[in-house]
């Protein structure tokens, strides 16, 4: 159960506009996860937090063939278009979760349960008044510590230059609970290194903003 101190108001919209390529809501939902779906400790497990419209979560499917990946967004269109990508790719291995990731942590009710947690591009709430709606915080880490199996990673990117500053702060403050893996400036960069082209990442690119990565190990 996640503590109250977790719990929070959810923002912003969870439905666009209709498009008619997409699946209906109906059909994709068969590619959710339900009480059913067994994530088993013992397996290779990843976890995909505010995966979009799926574009890591498909990369991933691929040099991980062999894991399962769960995907949590709040956003109905991003996981109808990952539902197709599913099928016209032929992927196996991804399963959705529509909604908020404490809601998700709260429905398996697992520790110790995944190997991988990426987080790519979260909200950065650039006003100030806002910044409290933002994900990562020192509460957010500590509660997902206990979701990482022994030397499980956290992956974390972002082009908001405020949210690098806050988590260049959340890192030297959870030292003691995760190692900083990618500390060399040079392996910040997120277009050198081999990593998907989200959507996020393009707009980013196309307004001359530099994308950042963090790699954390758990301790």
């Amino acid at each position: 159960m996640i503590p109250e101190k977790f719990k929070y108001k959810l923002f912003g919209r969870f439905k666009g506009r209709k498009k008619s390529y997409l699946l209906s809501s109906n059909d994709f939902k068969k590619y959710l996860i339900n009480k059913d779906t067994n994530i088993h400790p013992k397996n290779y497990n990843i976890l995909d937090i505010g995966s979009g419209s799926g574009e890591n979560a498909v990369y991933l499917s691929f040099i991980h063939p062999h894991a399962k990946i769960i995907t949590c967004e709040l956003f109905e269109d991003g996981n109808i278009n990952l539902s197709n990508e599913i099928i016209k790719k032929s992927i196996d291995n991804i399963k959705l979760f529509q909604g908020n990731v404490l809601e998700f942590l709260d429905f398996i009710k697992k520790s110790k349960i995944f190997n991988e947690i990426w987080i790519l591009f979260p909200d950065p709430w650039p006003k100030e008044r806002h910044h409290k709606r933002r994900l990562l915080n020192i509460n957010f880490l500590e509660l997902i510590y206990s979701y990482l199996k022994d030397e499980g990673r956290i992956f974390i990117a972002t082009d908001s230059q405020t949210y690098i500053q806050l988590i260049l702060s959340i890192i030297h403050k959870v030292r003691d609970y995760f190692n900083w893996e990618n500390q060399r400036l040079e392996e910040w960069d997120y277009e050198n290194l081999d990593l998907p082209e989200t959507k996020f990442f393009k707009k980013a690119k196309k307004s001359n903003r530099k994308t950042m990565f963090f790699q954390l190990k758990k301790i």
